[in-house]
């Protein structure tokens, strides 16, 4: 169906609830292709709330802004090549932050594609790994409780570099917090 085999963020959806200690998850893919097996797995659900930021066009070719899924739980931003962060920002303050705090997850699952770096040659989206301390920021005001999975990056110095912002924006927002 697209990249993977089995649908990561999905999983962890369904096994989060069936513990019976979570009641909605939410699941942002910032992969810069469309998470369609995710959108699959999860549109029916009415308990699971997922959005995809994804470089459109593009592969899979999928991810219409139109798709909403069965229970208005499904978001999909497409984003044009050649987007920067101050084009994420707006998503996430005009429709990424409002979607999920409307939903109110007890956790947020990300798939956390970092195939967005301008320097990797998957795509044409612009960001810098720094970047992704922003979206990182952005993920942890929907809920404290957030599940990063490593889904895509393929440039491995700026996957190195963007894996250690998420990490240590956590961490500042952890020490300050506690």
């Amino acid at each position: 169906m697209g990249f993977c085999i089995f649908c990561n963020p999905a999983i962890a959806a369904f096994y989060a609830l069936a513990t019976g200690q979570i009641k909605r998850v939410g699941i942002l893919d910032w992969d810069v292709h469309h998470g369609n097996g995710t959108q699959a797995a999860v549109e029916n659900t009415s308990n699971i709330a997922f959005c995809s930021i994804h470089q459109s066009p593009g592969y899979p070719h999928t991810g219409k802004s139109n798709e909403h899924g069965k229970f208005n739980n499904v978001l999909n931003l497409p984003i044009a090549p050649g987007s920067i962060i101050q084009d994420y920002c707006q998503l996430f303050e005009q429709k990424v932050l409002p979607f999920f705090q409307n939903f109110q997850p007890d956790i947020l699952i990300v798939s956390a594609g970092y195939d967005a770096n301008q320097a990797d040659l998957l795509s044409k989206i612009n960001l810098q790994p720094q970047d992704y301390a922003i979206l990182t920021d952005y993920c942890l005001k929907i809920t404290p409780r957030v599940l990063f999975g490593l889904e895509g990056g393929y440039e491995l110095d700026s996957l190195v570099q963007s894996v250690m912002e998420t990490v240590k924006q956590c961490l500042n927002v952890f020490v300050v917090s506690s």
